[in-house]
């Protein structure tokens, strides 16, 4: 019979009122112990440490630190979507007095385990956090130091938002404002960056976008970008050569073209839902581009485009996917100079 990580974690602290009993858990060495408690969420694996004077330094001593703020709901979410293309909905659909008091917690365990004098190197830490109210004032100064005193050596960053992409322009510039505050306000954050996922921003200026993103992100490997944009219409020119990014992730976007330039070390690009009718993709110097994936419903304002085109500039590509939802291809032959019309 198979058990989940909870219900055992829940039948050792059963059988700890139970000293006759054994206790298999607590036969197990602390580095098992350790694997198991980085299975679950972070409030869980607090709460082991009720168990006994053994388990009550070892949430503590982690090594890698998943804060997420769904984790501390006041109300259960167990339909987190898999799919990242979903999550923008999960996030708008959670109350606003919900979010504020999963913040409040999520920046008390914060600083729990950030500042504890029980703390050792954390190899990376998951960050998931809403920009909202002043707990980026709480939240910023911690990430800040831990980053400062080698407590934390990579980042993984999800900033949230309470709305999806149907949110309005001048939300989505007030949003962009706020985050590009908060990179301003704590610097040593966007260096220390593997993985970042931003929704519903609005950059005022395309540099700004690029600045932020390449310039400052050293280390930054993967970045997904949600109902982000430098304006309607507007054509993002990536030339970072010097970059390591590996993935790149756009969706629901009003880009009207994406020019990758120069990104030495990418090798896949997804883009899910573009809303302009003109060839979204042009590529420069992309030697490592291995996989690209485009996705969007065609209707009957989109006009064809040439496929060979397209991939000029990316002749390594062993995996391709065209999914434009049903719409018939008039013309298709199965090489990367064929033509595509929707």
């Amino acid at each position: 019979m198979a058990y989940s990580v909870p219900t055992l974690l829940l039948s050792s602290m059963e059988q700890n009122n139970k000293p006759q009993e054994e206790d298999r858990l607590g036969a197990l060495t602390d580095d098992i112990l350790l694997s198991i408690l980085g299975s679950v969420d972070l409030a869980t694996a607090a709460r082991t440490s009720a168990l006994s004077t053994r388990w009550r330094s070892l949430p503590w001593l982690l090594p890698e630190l998943n804060l997420h703020v769904r984790d501390f709901l006041p109300v259960p979410c167990p339909d987190y979507p898999l799919a990242a293309a979903l999550r923008i909905f999960f996030y708008s659909k959670i109350p606003a007095q919900h979010i504020n008091q999963a913040m409040a917690s999520l920046t008390r365990a914060a600083r729990s385990f950030l500042r504890t004098k029980h703390s050792r190197t954390v190899t990376k830490m998951s960050l998931e956090i809403y920009l909202v109210g002043n707990y980026s004032h709480d939240i910023g100064p911690l990430v800040r130091d831990a980053i400062d005193n080698g407590t934390v050596r990579e980042l993984d960053l999800t900033i949230a938002d309470d709305k999806d992409f149907r949110c309005k322009r001048a939300d989505m510039l007030q949003k962009a404002r706020v985050v590009d505050g908060f990179f301003s306000t704590y610097p040593n954050v966007l260096p220390c960056l593997t993985r970042l996922h931003l929704y519903n921003l609005r950059f005022a200026k395309g540099d700004m976008l690029h600045r932020t993103l390449f310039d400052c992100c050293k280390q930054l490997q993967h970045l997904s970008l949600d109902h982000c944009d430098a304006g309607d219409g507007s054509v993002w020119q990536i030339d970072a050569p010097s970059s390591g990014l590996r993935v790149l992730e756009l969706r629901y976007s009003y880009l009207k073209r994406l020019e990758v330039l120069c990104l030495p070390k990418l090798e896949l690009l997804r883009w899910e839902v573009w809303l302009h009718n003109e060839t979204p993709l042009h590529f420069g110097s992309v030697p490592c581009l291995k996989e690209l994936f485009l996705l969007c419903g065609a209707d009957i304002d989109h006009p064809g485009f040439s496929l060979s085109q397209l991939l000029d500039g990316a002749t390594d590509i062993h995996t391709l996917t065209l999914n434009f939802q049903g719409e018939k291809v008039i013309s298709y032959y199965f090489s990367i100079y064929c033509l595509m019309c929707f």
